[in-house]
């Protein structure tokens, strides 16, 4: 397997320039507790040796009923190993225990939940647009994939359209 090591970067190496406030975005909540989860994945990808991938599947047990907390995680944490596989850059994320993760999102971040969100909401250009930022250029496919079968478990997606 390639190493994937060097795919992601916490934000305390990051210039702060490229965040945002999470309350003044038009995330819900169920994108929000996502975006928590996925920040789990993100870190257990920076540095495996912590083994956070388990908190991830622990915290997404905790926010949503059994059995869609270990499914959903599993659609992240999928959709995150495709954007290491797609990225020439290293993603930028917030740790999950970051003082600063709460109020803050980092361009990236916000570009991964636009996915989602619009994944959610039938709008399938801005997906596609915002999947391509995600993963720097054509290989967004597999990662809009991945976040569409997060919309199929909650129901707001009837058919799948990127698979």
């Amino acid at each position: 397997m390639a190493d994937l090591s060097h795919s992601f970067q916490t934000v305390s190496d990051h210039n702060l320039k490229n965040t945002s406030i999470i309350e003044n975005l038009s995330f819900d909540i169920f994108e929000i507790s996502v975006l928590r989860i996925m920040r789990y994945f993100c870190e257990a990808v920076d540095q495996p040796a912590k083994q956070t991938w388990k908190l991830a599947f622990q915290e997404a047990e905790k926010i949503f009923p059994v059995p869609y907390g270990a499914t959903i995680a599993h659609a992240i944490s999928v959709a995150i190993d495709m954007v290491c596989v797609s990225r020439a850059r290293n993603f930028c994320y917030f740790q999950w225990n970051s003082l600063q993760a709460k109020d803050l999102i980092t361009d990236e971040e916000r570009y991964f939940l636009m996915t989602l969100h619009n994944i959610r909401r039938g709008k399938k250009s801005a997906a596609r647009s915002y999947a391509m930022m995600v993963s720097e250029g054509p290989q967004f496919v597999d990662f809009l994939a991945a976040l569409e079968r997060i919309g199929i478990i909650t129901g707001d997606v009837e058919s799948p359209d990127f698979n």
